[in-house]
């Protein structure tokens, strides 16, 4: 089971623990989303003690855990478009997801009294630790201030630490709604069952059918197929 150290560590320097993770990374077509989630653990719920990766977790399983949540979480979830993904590259377009939804939520946690003075932690799952700074010099737009911020990347973060393993959760089931609504405007290319990834149903659909705008031409299988279709 996974454990509260984390954040039973932020919790005594009397900082604010933020976990960040996302789904859709590996995906051939749709966004990907990333959620930033605050959990309060000291109004713990047994069926938390569930909470794990999401990718070891069944749909229903899923459902059932976000569906139990309550004011003690707080979360924001953002999407880095298909055409983000293309023009900028997988890395900055995650980068950016990352950014809106952590700037959203720390701006709903500054508007709850207990938060509005306290420094924020924010461990993003991974092995990287994304560059917000360059990542705004790069976009050359307004700037998401992350004021009073550290940011740590957590190998395997969700697999040890409960709050991004929720926040593995909460973009799982965003983005596979999305999918799922995808779906029913294009039925041939089945994204109800594959949601994007890279199955054999997913390429034989993309021969047949085509490639779709929400297809991201940048990925080297995306390429590939269609080269060989226009051969």
């Amino acid at each position: 089971m996974i454990s509260f150290d984390f954040e039973r560590d932020s919790y005594k320097k009397d900082i604010i623990m933020i976990g960040v993770d996302e789904a859709g990374r590996g995906s051939w077509a749709g966004p990907l989303v990333s959620t930033a989630c605050w959990f309060d653990f000291t109004k713990y719920k047994s069926l938390h003690s569930e909470i794990n990766d999401s990718k070891k977790l069944k749909s229903s399983k899923r459902k059932e855990i976000i569906l139990s949540l309550d004011n003690f979480v707080k979360y924001s979830s953002s999407i880095a478009s298909v055409k983000e993904i293309d023009e900028y590259g997988l890395s900055f377009a995650n980068a950016i997801a990352m950014k809106r939804s952590i700037f959203s939520l720390i701006q709903q946690l500054k508007n709850t009294q207990s938060q509005k003075k306290k420094d924020f932690c924010i461990f993003v799952d991974g092995k990287i630790k994304p560059d917000f700074e360059n990542l705004d010099n790069f976009l050359k737009c307004k700037k998401l201030q992350l004021d009073n911020c550290s940011v740590e990347a957590l190998v395997k973060g969700d697999s040890i630490c409960k709050t991004i393993a929720l926040a593995s959760i909460l973009p799982k089931e965003t983005r596979d709604t999305i999918m799922r609504q995808l779906s029913k405007k294009y039925p041939s290319y089945l994204f109800d069952s594959h949601f994007g990834y890279g199955t054999k149903n997913h390429m034989n659909a993309i021969l047949k059918n085509g490639i779709l705008d929400l297809h991201r031409k940048s990925f080297k299988p995306i390429v590939t197929i269609y080269s060989k279709k226009n051969k």
